[in-house]
This record gives structure tokens, sequence and C-alpha cells, in this order.
């Protein structure tokens, strides 16, 4: 008798999928994140060249949205805050400071769990904490159903992030797509202008009030009695504290000239004629006339370069800091 042999193979697994059970996506989600949020690489060189600090690679700068994240001197003590919703607690470290909203942070590690997303992040500048001041350490983790973590749901995980914190350049309304993106040397990408100015801005209005009705500047710049609060498309000008008019060309004053500063290490704190106005790399908008830029980094030596601009003109400059 002839012995019949039948070998019965299994249908095709589909992609996401082993044995019938659908695989946990989780890599899938830290993949959107990470290429969203373009971490930085922190830390010494090769070799222990360099401070804990010191940013190798900028990758996206967050801007807080929302009061209620701690951050740290120490990152052995490394505060870690985490968030249900819109509740958040310490959990883990020291708390020497509370991070305000507007504050500024490069992102340096994004981890997904069974159920939490967690940053990890540098400030963008050095803070004075006591007699020092230096850059702090902060972790955030956000908790979630594990469904929306396994079934990598973006929209949810986005939406729930954008509360606390988003991409510079980018308002908390405007949604996160986790397309990748890096980051520009000196500036993000144009925003559009938007049809008309805000309805609810009105001359007279004082900065507080025009950050309670619009929301956090992108960048804050403050000059011979004059105060800039950029938002995309449009900066509003106070004088004298008051809101006097909305320019949505991008320009306080058809006669402003730019100022494009790169430094490296990049992260160094901007002065302009002393008064602080961010950190590099950064483009900022200054009258014509003479100006002092000075750029100051914790380790690193003062840099500094009077500049003579012109109306409508661009000035690059490139700060290569020395230690001290």
């Amino acid at each position: 008798m002839a012995l019949l042999l039948c070998i019965v193979l299994p249908a095709e697994t589909s992609w996401g999928q082993q044995g019938g059970v659908p695989l946990d996506q989780r890599e899938v989600l830290e993949q959107i994140l990470t290429q969203t949020y373009y971490p930085s690489i922190v830390g010494k060189h090769a070799m222990g060249v360099g401070s804990a600090t010191e940013i190798r690679r900028a990758g996206i700068v967050v801007v807080v949205q929302r009061p209620g994240l701690a951050a740290s001197i120490d990152r052995l003590q490394l505060a870690s805050t985490e968030v249900h919703g819109l509740e958040s607690s310490l959990y883990r470290g020291h708390k020497d400071y509370e991070v305000p909203v507007g504050e500024r942070f490069y992102v340096f590690s994004v981890t997904v769990g069974l159920e939490t997303v967690t940053f990890g992040l540098l400030s963008a500048r050095g803070i004075a904490i006591g007699k020092s001041s230096s850059r702090v350490w902060s972790a955030v983790t956000f908790y979630f159903p594990q469904q929306v973590i396994a079934n990598a749901e973006k929209d949810a995980v986005f939406h729930a992030i954008d509360a606390w914190m988003v991409p510079e350049g980018r308002s908390a309304g405007a949604g996160t797509t986790g397309t990748p993106s890096a980051p520009a040397p000196v500036y993000a990408a144009a925003v559009p202008v938007p049809a008309g100015p805000p309805a609810n801005l009105t001359p007279g209005m004082t900065r507080e009030e025009v950050i309670k009705a619009i929301g956090t500047p992108q960048r804050e710049v403050s000059f011979q009695g004059k105060t800039l609060l950029t938002y995309p498309g449009m900066v509003v000008v106070l004088e004298g504290g008051k809101l006097t008019s909305i320019d949505q060309a991008g320009q306080p004053t058809s006669g402003n000239a730019k100022v494009a500063i790169q430094s490296d290490p990049v992260g160094a704190d901007i002065f302009m004629d002393g008064q602080m106005v961010g950190q590099t790399p950064s483009i900022f908008d200054v009258p014509p006339g003479d100006h002092e830029i000075k750029t100051q980094l914790a380790g690193y030596q003062d840099w500094a370069r009077q500049v003579h601009v012109l109306a409508g003109s661009t000035i690059n400059l490139n700060a290569k800091l020395e230690k001290k």
C-alpha cells in the first residue's frame, strides 16, 4: 500500500502578526516618537572630553505648555514627573526647579513601556539656582491605557503630550503628524500666515493679558523700550508694557534687520545689549544700528561681538566657544 504523505502549510502570517496574535506595536510607536522629537545627543565626548550637559548634536527643542513639571541639577537625582491626563506629580528624584510655562528643553531620550511614554529632558539654557547657574534635568512619564500603547495609537499619544509640551515653532493646537523632521540649523520652517489678527487682542493689553489670550510666544525679545512677542505668522509689539501693534508679516517694523547666530557647542545663552534673547542656534530681529551680541555657556569663555546692522539686512554669526 502506498503511503500518501500530506504536508499542510500554514497560511502566510501577515505583517504585524505572529501565530495569529497581533504583535505589540510599542516599537513602532517609539520609532514614530523618536522621528518626531529627534533626540539630541548629550554628554561628554570620547575620552571624557566635554561636560555632562554638553549638546553634542542638537535635536528638537520642546516648549513647556503647563505648570506642574519638575527638574533637578543632578542627573543622578533626576526629577521624574508622572503625568495622568492633566494631572502631574513628582514620583522620584530631587525637585530643584519648578518648571514654568514657556521653559525650553532639549529631548535626549524617548522610551515606550507597556503603558508609558517617557521623555528625558535637558534645559536649553542655564538656570540660576542658589549661587550658581546650570542646566537642569527632567524626566516626564505619560501614562496611557495599555491598549493605546499596544496599538500604537499615535494621535491619542500626541494629543496627551501636546497638552504639556510641544516642539518649538508649533502651537499645541497645530497637531503632530509623526512625520520625521530633523531640526533646521537656525530656524524652523515657515508657518502659514493667518488671515487676520486675533480678535481677542486689543491695543493697551499688557504682556500677561496677551499671553493669557493667545498663549506663550515662540520667542520674546526686549530692547529700547519695546517688547516683541513672536507667534506663528505674526509679531505682537508692546511699548511701555502695553500692546501697540501687531505685525503679520513677521517683522515688528519694516526697517529691522535679522541676526542669525550659531555656536560650537550649541545651547549657549544669547545676549543683545545686555538683554537675554534666546539660546543658540537662533535667529532674531534687531533694529538697525550698533549692538553688542554676546554668548555665555557654563564652562566656556564668553564670546562677544560688536555689530553694525543696516535696515533689512541679515547678519550670520558663528561663535566658536573656548573652554575656560
